[in-house]
């Protein structure tokens, strides 16, 4: 496992994938909210930051879809975030090629980047969810958590498989998955408890800059763990002990006889 870390440049990598995710998914998150109004995103992105994307500096409350500059960013303005909100998928996409020795994808792979961009937008109002769950008498916190690793689950389960095109085997995706989940479930719950005083005093101190440094430092963390668990899971899957054989089962775990050959830049 320490040979697979140090080989993939653990903390390099998850920084270029956290500086991805600050410029490229909270752009998408952040539009949708105030175009859509959903309370549920703004909600998810407090509960773990500790400030609402909606409202201003000042507290005020945030550009409201009838606001007239939306008229000037209109559509194409929204479809261009979309588009470069895609570079997220591509950094992840060289990631997962260098831990699992992948060969490069082409742009027939443009509609998978584009449908991570959505998954991995779509969990910041589930997990908004959870946060109404936590507020339910005695069961709520455990139920939140249950909810929370649910979520993370299905999404870090399937955003390798569509990355990876069925070069990677069913069971290590799973693993992958599980792995990353339970950590990520896990930060979040810190998170959940010392983040927004450290965002109140940054913002305090620093202002806009200190809410900017904050975000970026936690997803360096979270980005730490989704590139971590892949790493740990190929080398878990590739041991000749009785761990890789569960996580191999009659398969191998690199499994490219299963792709599409015949469409171009597939592995």
């Amino acid at each position: 496992m320490i040979e697979e870390i140090v080989a993939i440049e653990l903390f390099d990598r998850a920084m270029t994938l956290a500086a991805k995710i600050f410029t490229s998914v909270l752009p998408v998150i952040i539009a949708a909210t105030m175009f859509s109004g959903w309370d549920l995103v703004a909600h998810g992105i407090d509960d773990q930051f500790g400030f609402n994307p909606a409202s201003g500096p000042g507290g005020s409350g945030g550009l409201q879809a009838t606001d007239p500059s939306f008229a000037t960013f209109g559509v194409v303005g929204l479809l261009m975030i979309v588009i470069s909100g895609t570079s997220f998928a591509r950094t992840l996409t060289r990631i997962y090629g260098k831990i699992w020795n992948m060969p490069p994808s082409g742009l027939n792979h443009a509609w998978r980047w584009m449908v991570v961009l959505f998954i991995v937008a779509m969990s910041v109002p589930l997990l908004g969810i959870a946060r109404s769950v936590a507020e339910l008498r005695f069961v709520g916190r455990p139920l939140a958590l249950l909810v929370e690793f649910a979520v993370w689950l299905f999404v870090w389960v399937l955003t390798p498989h569509l990355l990876t095109g069925g070069w990677v085997s069913g069971r290590v995706l799973w693993a992958t998955g599980a792995l990353t989940a339970a950590g990520l479930t896990a930060f979040r719950a810190g998170g959940r408890v010392v983040l927004p005083r450290i965002t109140e005093t940054a913002e305090a101190q620093f202002g806009q800059w200190g809410l900017v440094f904050t975000s970026i430092s936690w997803l360096f963390g979270y980005s730490v763990i989704i590139v971590g668990a892949a790493a740990v899971t190929k080398a878990l899957a590739l041991d000749e002990g009785p761990i890789g054989r569960v996580l191999r089962g009659p398969e191998p775990a690199l499994v490219p006889e299963s792709t599409d050959r015949s469409t171009p830049g597939d592995p």
